[in-house]
């Protein structure tokens, strides 16, 4: 059962929200209530992409990029407004789990009969999880930074090679959010840059819908491409 929402404003702009899925708001709003028990709505100056937060938290993640252009500066703008809020984007997810979410967009096959049908990837949970990489990379911490970062490259190259899951905005972000802060080795470079030129075809028409194709069947990337040094 949802919780009831409350009217909140925002800036100059007026919200019915439920607070508590986001913890500041939900802090704010008891300490309101109790500092001002008269007031029917809550009054805040205003947040960082605000808008952009609720429809993230509200709809998933995915809906981030497809409300913004593919700048980085706006996306790290974005997850600090997040963190600032203290909505938990990771759930305690470190790499390895957001890796595995990812690939969960990949139509799969039963692997013990090879007549199966298809089973439809989760292409949503894929392209939410794209956005929560976006975040690790960005504001993350990671215990060995040279060990992992092989790792968030691979969940990386595994972003921008499947274009029939994550369009284009999604790739620009996830692949300009790792080149800033990791170093790039040459090797990686062109990998990644073996998928620019689909990149570039595809940008005009890139609305980042959630219209199931099978486009990713022509994707190639499996664990044969990994990076491992």
């Amino acid at each position: 059962m949802a919780s009831p929402k409350r009217a909140i404003r925002i800036g100059d702009v007026h919200y019915d929200i439920e607070v508590s899925k986001i913890p500041y708001l939900l802090s704010f709003a008891n300490f309101q209530a109790n500092s001002q028990p008269q007031s029917t709505e809550l009054v805040h100056g205003p947040i960082p992409l605000f808008n952009v937060v609720l429809k993230g938290i509200e709809s998933g993640y995915r809906q981030c990029f497809r409300s913004m252009p593919p700048d980085l500066a706006q996306h790290r703008t974005l997850c600090e407004t997040y963190e600032f809020l203290q909505v938990d984007i990771l759930g305690g997810q470190a790499i390895t789990e957001i890796f595995n979410d990812l690939k969960s967009g990949k139509t799969d096959y039963t692997p013990e009969d090879k007549y199966s049908r298809p089973v439809r990837g989760r292409k949503s949970e894929a392209r939410d999880t794209a956005f929560k990489l976006v975040y690790l990379i960005l504001l993350g911490e990671f215990k060995d930074e040279n060990k992992d970062s092989t790792k968030v490259f691979n969940a990386v190259l595994f972003v921008v090679s499947h274009s029939g899951i994550f369009k284009w905005r999604t790739r620009t972000v996830v692949r300009a959010a790792y080149e800033e802060r990791f170093v790039v080795s040459p090797k990686q470079r062109a990998r990644l840059d073996q998928w620019k030129k689909e990149s570039d075809a595809d940008r005009t028409v890139d609305n980042d819908g959630d219209v199931t194709t099978e486009k990713e069947e022509s994707d190639y990337y499996d664990s044969d491409d990994w990076v491992w040094d």
